[in-house]
């Protein structure tokens, strides 16, 4: 009798430790999202049965979670931050984080602490976040050049080259200014010893490093005749149009002009030649 009230114990046991393990451990799925600046990004993750409650902590990325900032926390209350710019949305079994004009700090990886109906599981998601890519401005004070990206991703390039292919990047300076959203602005100096004398420079930004994505901007330059080269430039078509109209009229007047010294030296010439009587009286 002993022996069998200790199965059924036994049993009962396994039983409620099978069903426990069934309902401890579950399985969601977790979205990756790429959207651009400023925009709202909805990053998801989806479970078999009803959610309950979220963890969510903003990581470097899904690989290195050792220092993680924890966004939201239902078990807590705090089914937002930011001043609700960054909110949770649980519906069902599909809880969604909704991140309003987001900007390049929120970019990283999303741990997510999930639980369910189902048990509790964890997911990791990535955003990544576009930046604008604006064709750079190039500009020259006599002795430098400049390159300006006025608004990007941090962690985009400025390079330079003549118009054989050098690489002058070492020779340049860079400046790098934050901007609205955690964007910057870059500007770059070339400091050509002892002038600029190459033909064409040109200003690369470097976008992706992995995938190469750039835009070049290039000034093309004569060969040094003083000590400063000075750009390629074309007239104007309305002004050479206004010169057009009045070089009748300029060569009328220098014509006028001419004609009047000439009477001018005419009249002192006769009046030289002219004899001149003198009137004696004896």
């Amino acid at each position: 009798m002993g022996s069998l009230q200790k199965t059924a114990v036994c049993l009962l046991f396994l039983s409620i430790f099978s069903s426990a393990s069934d309902s401890t451990f579950a399985t969601f799925v977790c979205s990756d999202v790429k959207t651009e600046y400023y925009k709202t990004a909805v990053i998801k993750c989806i479970g078999s049965k009803n959610i309950t409650n979220v963890i969510v902590k903003r990581c470097e990325n899904c690989n290195k979670q050792n220092s993680c900032l924890e966004t939201v926390n239902t078990w807590r209350g705090n089914n937002s931050s930011e001043k609700g710019r960054i909110r949770l949305v649980l519906q069902h079994n599909i809880s969604e984080l909704h991140i309003q004009e987001v900007k390049a700090t929120d970019q990283g990886g999303y741990k997510w602490h999930l639980y369910s109906d189902a048990g509790v599981g964890d997911g990791c998601a990535t955003l990544e976040i576009t930046a604008p890519e604006i064709e750079p401005s190039l500009t020259w004070n006599g002795r430098k050049l400049a390159c300006l990206s006025p608004i990007g991703h941090p962690q985009r390039q400025v390079h330079w080259f003549d118009g054989h292919g050098n690489n002058l990047t070492g020779s340049a300076s860079l400046v790098s200014e934050e901007a609205e959203g955690g964007l910057t602005s870059l500007t770059s100096t070339l400091h050509e010893k002892p002038t600029l004398t190459a033909s064409k420079y040109c200003c690369t930004v470097l976008y992706d490093v992995h995938t190469k994505r750039n835009k070049t901007k290039c000034l093309s330059t004569h060969k040094a005749v003083t000590d400063h080269p000075h750009f390629t430039s074309t007239p104007d078509p309305e002004i050479l149009k206004t010169m057009k109209k009045h070089i009748p009229i300029i060569l009328v007047l220098i014509v006028l002009v001419l004609c009047c010294f000439a009477a001018v030296l005419y009249y002192k010439h006769c009046q030289r030649a002219k004899p001149k009587g003198i009137l004696q009286t004896y």
